[in-house]
Order: C-alpha cells, then sequence, then structure tokens
C-alpha cells in the first residue's frame, strides 16, 4: 500500500490517502519500476535474467554481422 499524508498549514487539517500498489512492470519519468509483490531478491534476479537475455541476444547479432560481412 502506498500512503500520502498531506497537512493543510492554513486550516490544520491533516488529509491521509492509501492507494493499492499494482503489481508488474513499469517505466516511468523516474526510472525502471518492478513490483512483483514477492521480494526484493525475486526482483532482482529479474532484472538480471532480462540483462542476461539482451547481452546473449546482442552477442548473437553480432556474430550473425561479423559472418554477412564476410
Amino acid at each position: 500500500m502506498e500512503k500520502t499524508i498531506t497537512v493543510d498549514p492554513v486550516s490544520g487539517s491533516v488529509t491521509v490517502e492509501q492507494h493499492e500498489v499494482h503489481e508488474g512492470v513499469g517505466v516511468s519519468s523516474d526510472g525502471f519500476k518492478i513490483n512483483t509483490g514477492m521480494g526484493w531478491g525475486i526482483d532482482i534476479a529479474i532484472v538480471i535474467g532480462a540483462v542476461a537475455i539482451v547481452y546473449i541476444g546482442k552477442k548473437y547479432v553480432d556474430q550473425w554481422f561479423t559472418k554477412k560481412n564476410k
């Protein structure tokens, strides 16, 4: 749950809002955000797995271009 507390200095009133955090992957102006709801270890494993897939894919594409240019 995400909570926001707002204090109005003029009237002295306090507003508390509570929102449910949706699980999933998102990209915002702040950067990359992942929330699986399974703990930070699983989140890190998913990110490392995604980076590994991109790295391995890049290696195969580089090999393909090397063979194509020979």
